[in-house]
């Protein structure tokens, strides 16, 4: 059976790093998973998972690709539900994708739960106060990781993800015009007016309450707080030029339930005159939709971040 070479000690040694456990193993590639960054704004430790290039044994001035999961996942749901290592592995070998790192954050609220478990975090400043993720991202985690493995910097940097981690990934490279050198998103969490107010109340508060408020209803849901993270109504607040400072990728499936919501997110984008592709393929909000596009993903990334 083919091994993928972990990480040595020496390598994940920082000051960033204050445990890890053990990394899945195959051929090609190194990963490391659950290793940790103190985060000051949080108040505690942000889980992440790790990705190296076959042949590479540091980070050190890689192009750097943050992933992100969605609403049932953790910083290993790419890893282990959507095989990105050995996705990454083949483009790369096969010189379709320049070498890169790809850091994995977690964004659960509490790491010692599952996400179906607790109030999802969307990847925003939650509506109490008590966990500003969105800015933890931005000035602790994004310029600590970069420190600590030597990444990113002058090279460039991107970002992705599915479904939850979707819709962090746009909030991201929208609000922080120039961060990143493009972004991708599959099955974006974004849902029309409609849908929102739609929601029973169960599926509502598991989604939305840490973003806009627990038990509203109706169109209450659409409230302050809502408009200000809402993706639609941050492309159509933002100047266009800035906007246009990434190129972004989408990809929903047809029989997607969010397939509306991307829709939505699409005709905005065209509206604004930002530069974007949006594709849709027959699939729904699964596994075997995102792993079956992730190689197309990643080669409109390497059209952005410089040929291997």
């Amino acid at each position: 059976m083919n091994r993928r070479t972990l990480l040595s000690a020496a390598t994940a040694a920082s000051a960033v790093l204050l445990g890890v456990s053990p990394a899945r193993a195959t051929a090609g590639g190194r990963v490391r998973e659950n290793l940790r960054m103190r985060s000051q704004l949080l108040g505690t430790d942000v889980l992440y998972s790790l990705y190296l290039p076959p042949g590479h044994i540091s980070a050190r001035g890689l192009p750097v690709l943050y992933l992100l999961h969605g609403a049932s996942g953790d910083n290993t749901e790419w890893l282990r539900a959507g095989r990105a290592a050995d996705i990454l592995d083949r483009a790369i070998v096969r010189r379709r994708l320049p070498p890169m790192a790809v850091v994995m954050p977690d964004a659960r609220p509490d790491t010692s739960k599952p996400s179906v478990n607790q109030p999802l975090g969307y990847y925003v400043n939650d509506a109490t106060g008590s966990f500003p993720y969105a800015d933890m991202f931005v000035k602790e985690f994004v310029p600590n990781i970069e420190s600590a493995h030597q990444v990113g910097g002058a090279a460039p940097r991107a970002i992705g993800g599915l479904s939850m981690g979707g819709f962090g990934a746009l909030s991201f490279a929208f609000r922080n015009p120039g961060m990143f050198a493009a972004a991708f998103a599959f099955s974006v969490g974004h849902r029309t007016d409609e849908q929102l107010v739609a929601l029973d109340m169960a599926g509502y508060n598991w989604r939305y309450s840490r973003m806009i408020g627990a038990n509203l209803v109706g169109a209450d849901r659409l409230n302050e707080r809502y408009r200000h993270w809402n993706l639609v109504d941050t492309v159509n607040r933002a100047p266009a030029a800035d906007l246009s400072r990434a190129p972004y990728f989408l990809d929903c499936g047809a029989y997607d339930d969010l397939f509306e919501g991307n829709v939505d997110l699409h005709l905005a984008l065209t509206r604004k005159g930002v530069p974007h592709r949006f594709l849709s393929r027959e699939g729904a909000h699964e596994w075997s939709y995102w792993t079956s596009g992730l190689p197309a993903a990643l080669d409109f990334l390497a059209g952005h971040l410089g040929a291997a």
